[in-house]
């Protein structure tokens, strides 16, 4: 009788490497899903960052127009994107942060459309807060809508301070 000269794989040798590679990815999988949340509210914080550049160059551009020992409030939430302080120059100040930001053609913003993270997405209100006596810049979370993420906190992110 012929001898078969079999080449390849067993079944039994198949499905014991499948089940070690469902295995590690399970293992693998459980490890790298906090990192992926980590990333997703760095770059919600860069979105905050980049609206903190936003308020000083819109200071420092209306700067000649403005009094320089008020305090300009610029809010960012789900009902308005307004400049609230109340100030000489403040319709200004708000314009120009408007323009550097693109949100000049909407008067709200949608934190669920456009932040990445669980937190970022439940985020209702940011306050970036222009100290004109020393030109201090300071971008906060200040609230944030549990109904959207019931684990969100306003500490989860911390305040951005301009340098």
């Amino acid at each position: 009788m012929k001898k078969l000269n079999n080449k390849g794989f067993s079944l039994v040798e198949l499905i014991i490497v499948i089940a070690i590679m469902a295995i590690l990815v399970g293992v693998v999988g459980t490890q790298v899903i906090p990192y992926l949340e980590n990333s997703r509210k760095a770059k919600d914080v860069q979105i905050l960052s980049a609206w903190n550049t936003a308020a000083v160059s819109a200071y420092s551009t209306e700067a000649g127009n403005l009094d320089a020992t008020k305090s300009y409030v610029i809010e960012v939430s789900t009902t308005q994107i307004k400049e609230t302080s109340g100030n000489a120059g403040s319709a200004k100040i708000e314009k120009t942060f408007k323009d550097l930001t693109d949100l000049s053609a909407v008067t709200t913003y949608s934190f669920q459309n456009n932040m990445s993270s669980k937190s970022g997405k439940a985020i209702s209100k940011v306050e970036i807060t222009i100290n004109g006596a020393n030109g201090q810049v300071v971008t906060e979370v200040k609230s944030v809508d549990t109904s959207v993420y019931a684990k969100a906190l306003v500490s989860d992110f911390d305040p951005i301070e301009n340098k």
